[in-house]
């Protein structure tokens, strides 16, 4: 095997980055003859790109076009030629080399490469890994100690109050999975509580709370510290909405103690970023291992998005004491970087496997009891600590949308389902964005009811401008209209691309005189911010709108400028637009920025050809942005059922480092 020219031929023919040759580069300076090592240091730097934190070297070597992704990238005779040369080394040739390298390490070591297993990782991603582990360990280990904590006959009926609308609901098939995951978090430090959209997770968490902030004014123990946190802007200003109305529902029940609980159970929602306190401009955080958060519960929600790095920094910013819940969807899209935290952590989440000792204790805490089929003897210990609520209050056994993504889920793709539901899905079976379906689309959503299109929004500028006074709400107004209707795109580049979908939607609306596109600013234009902004205090994700303002002048007179206008914590932010240096026109946005939103009706298009970037996750997700309607534009329907039979299986040994 001639490595290097081997390397130098990938990296030529387009898949393999000039990062991934540096870093085999590097690592040949100090292993000049093992070719084997500088491939496997390439491929695991490659690997990180693709999302994995680590290079799978028994995958590798079962099938390493598919371990590596590059269906689509490849000519069928580079496909032929890496499948040769890689499955040629065996597992044992992999081991052998690397285990003898002095660049390699089983981890306590400094080296740049971590051979743990069949997975070599890069060190700092392999930190990164066990850095996560050590702080759930430590969490999961507090489960007996919490239980003995608990006062005696307390939760059932704090329980009934919180869910008096369940209570009142009893002969359900199924258990009340809401109160099963309030329950089993209150012995827990560490709880995942998982779900698809409108399964009530919000709803659950703030009982959660409550629950947890009453058990303390039983105690007469003071409340807790409670924070929460999303990974975007726009995830954090969805939780905000989500729990505010939660609270508001809570507030009508007649609950003792409860106006003193509702004022402890914080609505205000931070990024990640700024919760940890990043620096402008560094990397360096104000929270960290040294300067602990000052908290006692830290809920974090759309934990799908949330990469390792950024997760192992969050959890060792926490003080030991401090109770973690995760919130978000398990069969979502995972972060755009590398990891699939809640993917990996939730693994088993569909099949239960509760043990039979925490079946009686949740019994006897709520009276709800988990299905036979659900119990294992041999349930991990984190099994324990995760809830999968099951029933969606969105989509209903008669949803059209609801039962797409549950087949979309199971891998499967029945084509009458588009004829079943004509009110909520459409499938388009034309080509490109020149047709008339897709300019329809773009404008009003398909002339149909709830169909909404761009329109719907742009409409309201026509309106007559308000004045002064009037100015925030009907910024709020048309940035509410324009979250109705979004259209998805699965990559950026490309004809069916983000950047191209942008250009010809804008056309569009151009020709049917929605919008005057003369300049790079013009009213109407949607934006997405594209990087953290400190100063404007505006985050990767925040969405504004660019509309006429009036503005006072010094002399008293009011002129009419452009202005961008932002939905932001306490009302409406308007920038100036030369002062947004990162941004992006957004209507088009990939599957992966529009999670954590939710629009009414959603858009998905589809490349003419199988690209290989279409699977099981992408289709999930985009589907289960729409509330109302979901519309799929795709000229060949063939591709649909290949997409779904894709899974995305990130690379990684998180289950692996935790407790049994």
């Amino acid at each position: 095997m001639y490595a290097e020219q081997m390397l130098e031929q990938w990296q030529t023919q387009g898949w393999l980055r000039p990062l991934d040759l540096a870093f085999a580069s590097f690592i040949a300076r100090y292993e000049p003859a093992q070719p084997l090592v500088w491939l496997a240091a390439a491929l695991c730097s490659y690997q990180l790109k693709q999302g994995h934190v680590c290079l799978d070297l028994v995958k590798l070597q079962a099938d390493p076009v598919i371990t590596l992704g590059l269906v689509a990238e490849l000519a069928p005779i580079l496909q032929q030629d890496l499948q040769q040369q890689l499955a040629a080394v065996s597992v044992a040739q992999w081991h052998s080399a690397l285990s003898q390298s002095a660049v390699v390490d089983h981890g306590h070591g400094s080296n740049p490469l971590v051979l743990t297993g069949s997975r070599l990782y890069l060190r700092r991603y392999w930190q990164y890994e066990q850095d996560i582990a050590v702080q759930i360990n430590q969490r999961l280990a507090q489960n007996d100690a919490l239980t003995a904590q608990l006062p005696v006959n307390a939760l059932l009926p704090l329980i009934r109050q919180l869910f008096q609308q369940s209570t009142q609901q009893q002969n359900q098939p199924q258990p009340d999975w809401q109160q099963l995951a309030c329950a089993l978090a209150c012995r827990s430090a560490f709880t995942v509580i998982t779900g698809g959209p409108g399964t009530g997770k919000t709803t659950t968490v703030v009982r959660l709370l409550a629950l947890l902030q009453l058990l303390q004014l039983s105690q007469q123990q003071p409340l807790l510290e409670i924070r929460l946190a999303a990974p975007t802007g726009k995830a954090a200003a969805r939780l905000k909405d989500s729990i505010s109305g939660a609270l508001s529902r809570l507030a009508s029940l007649d609950i003792a103690g409860f106006s003193k609980v509702e004022q402890a159970i914080p609505s205000n929602v931070s990024t990640i970023h700024r919760l940890l306190g990043v620096r402008p401009g560094s990397k360096s955080l104000r929270f960290n291992r040294y300067q602990p958060l000052p908290l006692d519960i830290l809920v974090l929600d759309e934990a799908s998005m949330v990469d390792v790095e950024m997760m192992a920094a969050l959890l060792q910013a926490l003080p030991g004491s401090a109770r973690v819940i995760l919130l978000g969807d398990k069969d979502q899209l995972s972060s755009v970087e590398a990891g699939a935290l809640l993917a990996e952590l939730c693994k088993n989440a569909s099949a239960g496997d509760y043990r039979p000792a925490t079946v009686a204790w949740l019994a006897a805490q709520t009276g709800q009891q988990i299905p036979d089929e659900l119990i294992s003897n041999d349930g991990s210990l984190l099994s324990q600590h995760i809830v999968m609520l099951r029933h969606s209050h969105r989509f209903g056994q008669s949803s059209g949308i609801g039962q797409l993504a549950a087949m979309v889920n199971r891998g499967l793709l029945n084509s009458a389902i588009w004829q079943d539901y004509p009110a909520e899905l459409l499938l388009l079976k034309e080509t490109g964005t020149a047709s008339a379906g897709f300019q329809q689309l773009v404008s009003n959503g398909g002339n149909i009811t709830k169909g909404y299109g761009y329109q719907h929004y742009l409409s309201l500028l026509t309106d007559t401008p308000p004045q002064l006074e009037e100015q925030d709400n009907w910024a709020h107004q048309i940035l509410s209209a324009y979250s109705c209707f979004q259209i998805l795109a699965a990559t950026r580049k490309g004809e069916l691309g983000v950047e191209q979908l942008n250009l010809k939607i804008q056309d569009i609306l151009a020709k049917a005189g929605l919008i005057a596109p003369e300049h790079q600013w013009y009213a109407g234009r949607p934006v997405m911010v594209t990087r953290n902004d400190y100063q404007l205090g505006l985050m990767n994700g925040d969405i504004g709108i660019c509309l006429p303002k009036l503005v006072v002048q010094p002399d008293g007179s009011v002129v009419s400028t452009l202005r961008v206008a932002f939905a932001v914590a306490d009302g409406i932010k308007w920038v100036i637009p030369a002062r947004l240096n990162a941004v992006e026109t957004v209507f088009a946005m990939t599957v992966h920025k529009s999670q954590g939103s939710e629009f009414r009706h959603t858009v998905l298009v589809v490349a003419d050809h199988d690209n290989g970037m279409l699977n099981r996750e992408l289709l999930y997700t985009a589907i289960t942005r729409a509330s109302v309607r979901f519309s799929l534009i795709c000229a060949e329907p063939k591709q649909l059922a290949r997409a779904v039979q894709r899974q995305t299986l990130r690379a990684g040994g998180l289950s692996l480092a935790l407790a049994d």
